[in-house]
């Protein structure tokens, strides 16, 4: 049976060329690249989208062996300590973050500052007072009040 397996395999990957993607010059994240992230502040957490897109190669993998490793992946890029995956498809997926406090029992709430694993192309922040766009952010330098 594993036989069976590793030959499937091998003609997969001599089919549709991965030997050549394997051999070039790595890329920095490997099989996901990553397009857009909003993050939409809401009272004791945040609402993270982010939209990637994955290698055709890689998605056909997925389909065999199952989506652990894209998670881990993306948590890896995202660098959110303290998040749970809510929903992940082959090119989106959303997150709920708990990294908020409380400010004060005001109603008020912080987002702390934040750095990414990565670089993200496009970073829109949502919060009831306003809709921040960034590009090419690595991090987010100072918190974020809200309420």
């Amino acid at each position: 049976m594993i036989r069976n397996w590793l030959a499937f395999l091998l003609i997969f990957f001599i089919l549709f060329g991965t030997t050549h993607t394997l051999a070039s010059e790595p890329e920095p994240h490997g099989y996901i690249d990553i397009h857009n992230v909003t993050i939409n502040l809401k009272p004791g957490y945040a609402d993270v989208h982010v939209t990637y897109a994955l290698d055709d190669a890689f998605r056909f993998l997925i389909l065999m062996f199952g989506e652990n490793d894209v998670k881990t992946k993306l948590f890896s890029l995202l660098n959110f300590e303290n998040a749970t995956l809510e929903r992940m498809d082959f090119d989106s997926a959303d997150l709920k973050v708990y990294e908020t406090k409380p400010v004060y029992g005001d109603g008020l709430y912080w987002f702390p500052a934040h750095n990414f694993g990565t670089t993200i192309p496009n970073l829109t922040i949502i919060s009831n007072q306003s809709v921040q766009h960034l590009e090419n952010v690595c991090k987010i330098p100072n918190g974020i009040v809200y309420y």
